[in-house]
């Protein structure tokens, strides 16, 4: 595999998994819906050795005359990677048009990369998909285990199936990805841990629920390495979950980071009340990946938030 064309480059992992991929020697092309210029400097250092496509995924169906104006060749050996998903005003949030949307425009992705002439598609889901499994096997009119996410994530199960059945259709070899929370510098969400690790920094009052549900962390870099050796050897057809292989109560995250950077305000767990579902540690597990591909995550829990506290420090002080 020397080739990999990514959308959904401009964001946070996609930034990161475009470097990872250049600095071993991968050609890239990065595609995203801004200009490069609306990038942040940090995104453009981390795209800077890729060749750059703005074009909206609304869009993607017109990559092969992209391709023909920019003179990019694709390689025989070239992997497609779809990580482009998009809602309204967040990533996943209840606007059932703008993410049924993103189902046509993942299978657009794979028609336009047999087009061009990729064998390979790995369509990167989420792991909200593990709950939604859950979600949808409860009687609705008793249960309220749902949040925000559950239009998301059914949306990404449905891209799953619908890529599944058009993957020979279209002649391409289909790889379905889902992976456990990536935490690390330059992410532009509002995810409890970060949100957490603020609180800490500023004094602010820690107030959760028990923190009894299982959760996972895994880096940017151990997540990209990940997609790297999925592309290089991921076997078709298969479902891979990309994370620490260590999953742990999500009350232990929390712990620890206070460990590291204590704060005056006490830790109240069981002050917010939980109502959702709660995964099990084999749905976290990575034994399928690592037997057919030899990942191992290198990155501790511990390096992971101290990277995001040397990043995060100086920008919440000064504000």
């Amino acid at each position: 595999m020397n080739q990999v064309i990514l959308t959904g480059a401009t964001g946070f992992i996609g930034s990161y998994f475009v470097k990872y991929l250049t600095d071993q020697g991968i050609n890239v092309l990065a595609i995203g819906r801004k200009n490069y210029g609306q990038l942040s400097k940090t995104r453009q250092k981390k795209l800077a050795k890729a060749t750059y496509l703005k074009l909206d995924m609304s869009n993607i169906s017109s990559l092969a005359s992209n391709l023909k104006q920019i003179g990019w060749k694709v390689s025989p050996e070239a992997s497609f990677v779809n990580l482009a998903w998009g809602g309204i005003d967040k990533l996943s949030d209840l606007n059932i048009k703008a993410q049924l949307n993103n189902v046509a425009w993942s299978v657009n992705a794979m028609e336009a990369a047999s087009s061009i002439g990729c064998r390979r598609f790995i369509h990167i889901g989420t792991m909200e998909e593990a709950f939604t499994y859950k979600y949808l096997e409860l009687d609705y009119n008793i249960n309220a285990e749902y949040n925000r996410h559950v239009i998301y994530s059914v949306a990404k199960i449905a891209a799953k199936y619908s890529l599944r059945i058009k993957a020979k259709e279209f002649g391409v070899d289909y790889i379905h990805v889902l992976h456990s929370h990536v935490m690390g510098p330059d992410d532009d969400k509002d995810s409890f841990l970060q949100v957490t690790l603020s609180k800490l920094i500023l004094g602010e009052e820690l107030i959760f629920s028990s923190g009894e549900q299982l959760f996972d962390v895994i880096s940017p870099i151990d997540c990209c390495k990940a997609y790297y050796l999925i592309c290089c050897k991921g076997i078709p057809d298969s479902e891979y979950w990309v994370g620490s292989g260590n999953p742990r109560k999500l009350r232990e995250y929390v712990e620890r980071m206070f460990e590291l950077y204590p704060s005056a305000a006490n830790l109240q767990f069981g002050t917010l009340p939980y109502n959702d579902i709660k995964l099990n540690a084999s749905d976290f597990s990575i034994e399928l990946l690592a037997k057919h591909t030899g990942y191992a995550p290198v990155a501790s829990y511990e390096d992971i938030v101290r990277d995001l506290h040397t990043f995060l420090f100086p920008k919440l002080i000064e504000s």
